[in-house]
């Protein structure tokens, strides 16, 4: 009888066959540990490196920064909704000081966004009901902002345009500045057209973002709403606001002006605005106003003699800290005239005739810090806006910083002139 073959897989035990298929498994994942574990501790040791972070995915993203002059639009669009409204239009004051924000809006709408001025004007007519078609603002469910809302906001932007003119060159630092300088006023003439008391105009941004505003005017001047044309006008005593121009502890920190050149009285022409050249301006309009303030001072009644000579002698402790700058290394003229020609008006209103000047030395100021960087332009810009609000302040009228020419040419028709 014939026996079966015997299986050949009974002969042999399994277990080693199953040892020997698990070693290369094992292998492999030995490899793989290692390997995890290699790759683990070189990302932990070179986390931080920017090749690592783009793999893990942790690299911090760049955005680039808004720019600030995009927001005009939108605050021409949000003053349409504000002038539309029952309450504001109401206010004539106050519609009042946003119709003049509008048209200033616009002015700098054109100045540094060219080819938007027709969209903003649109937006006008279709606030106005002339549109055919209305605006996504008019659209909006949202309500209008109040004067308070408005008026931080364009604070805000002013800071913003003045903050992007720290690192500009040339003509765009006086464009950017002129324009945010400009807002920042204007923020405070809608806020004070509210009936907003100094503690609300104080808390609104200033340049270098803190609140440095007109307190110590406060006490002669309970708003900013309050007219100061006239003569007899409190601002006159009022204490200083705290500017280059207008502070003697803001003049002590004066920091060194880049000066290329002795001042020269030549025509600027076409030639490139020149630090030495522009310096000189600002000092020799503050000696101007210096000796106008003296003789308006000698010329007036006891109640703004003080006051003028006081300002007399800050303007000619500001032009001296300024002369300073050009120095022995240059060997320059002396700057300061030892009389000048007054204005015509200045017998009848000497107050007035000195304060002619106050404007057009806070636009000198804004292009001489065009031509400084770092400390000495931020030190010029804020000697700017002081200036600027002390202007307004005194003659009722803020300086127009759209003007980004012949500033220095206004200001020879605006200030004494050489005797």
């Amino acid at each position: 009888m014939d026996q079966h073959p015997q299986d050949p897989s009974d002969r042999v035990s399994r277990r080693p066959r199953r040892s020997a298929a698990r070693l290369p498994l094992l292998a492999l994942a030995a490899v793989f540990a290692v390997a995890a574990s290699t790759l683990g501790t070189g990302v932990y040791l070179n986390r931080e490196s920017p090749t690592w972070q783009r793999i893990l995915g942790t690299e911090p993203v760049v955005e680039a920064a808004p720019d600030p002059a995009a927001e005009l639009p939108v605050l021409l669009a949000a003053l349409d909704a504000m002038s539309s409204s029952p309450t504001t239009s109401g206010a004539s004051k106050l519609a009042a000081a946003l119709q003049g924000t509008r048209t200033m809006l616009a002015e700098h709408v054109e100045l540094l966004t060219p080819g938007l001025p027709a969209a903003s004007t649109a937006s006008g007519a279709s606030a106005s009901g002339t549109g055919s078609e209305p605006s996504a603002a008019d659209s909006s469910a949202a309500p209008p902002l109040t004067a308070a809302e408005f008026s931080r906001l364009l604070a805000q932007t002013g800071n913003a345009l003045l903050t992007q003119s720290l690192g500009a060159d040339g003509q765009e630092a006086r464009r950017l500045s002129g324009s945010g300088l400009e807002l920042l006023v204007q923020a405070r003439t809608v806020l004070a057209s509210s009936g907003a008391t100094q503690a609300a105009l104080d808390a609104l941004p200033v340049p270098g973002g803190t609140a440095e505003p007109e307190a110590a005017a406060a006490a002669a001047t309970p708003t900013d709403s309050e007219s100061t044309t006239d003569s007899d006008s409190s601002t006159d005593s009022a204490p200083a606001i705290g500017g280059a121009t207008t502070d003697a502890a803001v003049r002590a920190k004066m920091p060194a002006f880049a000066v290329s050149s002795c001042p020269s009285s030549a025509p600027t022409g076409t030639e490139a605005p020149d630090s030495g050249r522009l310096l000189g301006q600002v000092a020799d309009a503050a000696y101007r106003m210096g000796y106008a303030y003296d003789v308006a001072g000698a010329r007036t009644s006891a109640g703004l003699r003080t006051a003028a000579w006081n300002r007399s002698a800050l303007l000619v402790d500001f032009a001296q800290a300024v002369e300073k700058q050009f120095g022995a290394e240059l060997n320059c003229e002396p700057l300061r005239q030892p009389a000048y020609q007054l204005p015509a008006d200045a017998i009848q209103n000497p107050m007035d005739a000195a304060r002619s000047g106050e404007a057009q030395l806070a636009l000198l100021l804004r292009d001489a810090a065009a031509t400084q960087a770092g400390d000495s332009r931020a030190y010029l810009l804020k000697a700017a806006w002081a200036q600027a609000l002390h202007a307004r302040q005194v003659t009722g009228v803020a300086p127009d910083f759209t003007q980004v020419e012949g500033a220095a040419a206004a200001a020879e028709s605006a200030l004494p002139s050489d005797g």
